[in-house]
């Protein structure tokens, strides 16, 4: 009886040390911001901590920074600056204008569209070559762009913006359009590491084992329109790339784009 009371006591003893030493369930995360699922997205994808950050800097809506959504986060993989970024993008609150003061509006319509005008005609030429790697088979391939922006006219009077495309890719011709931009049908427009934009085509067209380093680095200022095309203007300077961005932008908020409420 003696050895049955002490093989109960060690058991008891053993029981009470695993309960110390468990280690709790990671936190279940709530239900995800779209914000935040598109960076989880991204990091499971393997892009490169640059690009998410950029990403993040690029977002027009808020994050999630919540405790479970920033262990989410974590543990999807995302390091200590992306976490960062998101904590501070997410926390910065809109102060509304004081009754009675007066809501300055920015630039006027036709001063903005001269911005965007002279910056595009002034880009010029970017030239840069695209580095590629399938994982699929371990090749390799390059290919070398050039990529001409030309007769830019920004209409203020009907909302548009016009300009010529000119692409080569490796010495052939890929590209001699004119494009027209109604900023009615602007849905979005972002700003992005380029190689991020051919990454995230690679995804939507099924190649999703390809990978893409640009040099040098460019620049993407992407459109979304309402009838489903993205436009896209590319540029060496990323705070010039910015600043168009912001212009564009508000832009088509004094034309009266963007974003449309989800019919019922």
């Amino acid at each position: 009886m003696r050895i049955v009371n002490m093989l109960f006591t060690m058991f008891l003893v053993s029981a009470a040390a695993l309960a110390q030493v468990a280690v709790p369930p990671p936190p279940k995360p709530a239900d995800v911001a779209p914000a935040n699922a598109e960076v989880i997205k991204l990091l499971r994808t393997g892009v490169s901590e640059r690009a998410i950050l950029h990403v993040i800097s690029a977002t027009p809506t808020t994050f999630d920074t919540s405790a479970e959504a920033l262990a989410a986060l974590k543990q999807a993989g995302a390091s200590d600056a992306e976490l960062n970024a998101i904590q501070a993008h997410g926390a910065a609150p809109t102060k509304p204008p004081d009754a009675g003061a007066p809501v300055d509006n920015g630039p006027s319509l036709e001063v903005t569209m001269k911005f965007i005008e002279d910056k595009l005609n002034a880009l010029g030429t970017v030239n840069f070559a695209g580095y590629v790697h399938d994982a699929s088979n371990n090749t390799d391939g390059v290919q070398k762009f050039s990529a001409t922006i030309s007769n830019a006219v920004a209409n203020p009077g009907a909302c548009s913006l016009s300009y010529h495309r000119l692409v080569y890719n490796n010495g052939r011709k890929e590209h001699n359009e004119n494009v027209l931009i109604n900023l009615h049908e602007v849905k979005n427009i972002s700003v992005l590491p380029d190689e991020q934009d051919w990454q995230m085509y690679l995804a939507r067209t099924g190649d999703s084992t390809k990978t893409v380093k640009d040099v040098p680095d460019i620049t993407a200022l992407v459109f979304k329109l309402n009838n489903g095309q993205d436009p896209t203007i590319r540029f060496y300077d990323q705070e010039l790339a910015d600043r168009v961005a912001k212009a564009l932008i508000h832009a088509v908020e004094l034309c009266g784009g963007g974003p449309k409420p989800e019919p019922f």
